[in-house]
């Protein structure tokens, strides 16, 4: 058993806790590089999908063909991969968190989406939810495993 005087007199007054110099700086620059890094590589996955439906003339609120159906979810799929692996460079010891963030991000947009539109057509929502959403993470898992 201890001493309850020895207790008393191990415990450490937490003004006299020094941090290392700098400390405090090299925290918001990472937080600040995997914030970066998520909206990054959120943009690119966002970017290039409506650049697809803009440029290909796709309706996204109306049922699409099959070979466009298998387009958009490749297309989608190689952006949300691309954009994860290129941000999960900006901190690398945080990319798998940094492509959780972006594949959460586009699940979320997705639904909110389908929420918002009950009388469209939900096929670019599952894509994104079902494909693009995991190709994210995935994406930051190969960055991370290049290592």
């Amino acid at each position: 058993m201890s001493d309850p005087a020895n207790v008393d007199s191990a415990r450490v007054d937490s003004t006299s806790v020094k941090y290392a110099p700098g400390a405090e700086s090299s925290v918001a620059r990472t937080v600040g590089r995997c914030v970066a890094g998520w909206i990054v590589g959120y943009l690119i996955s966002a970017v290039s999908s409506v650049l697809l439906f803009v440029v290909g003339r796709i309706p996204p609120e109306k049922p699409a063909s099959t070979a466009v159906t298998w387009f958009t979810a490749i297309y989608g799929i190689v952006f949300a991969v691309i954009g994860a692996a290129v941000v999960a460079s900006f901190s690398r010891k945080n990319a798998l968190g940094i492509g959780a963030a972006i594949a959460l991000t586009i699940g979320v947009v997705a639904m909110w989406s389908w929420y918002s539109t009950p009388d469209h057509s939900h096929w670019t929502h599952l894509i994104a939810i079902f494909l693009m959403a995991p190709a994210a993470q995935f994406g930051s898992l190969t960055r991370r495993l290049t290592d």
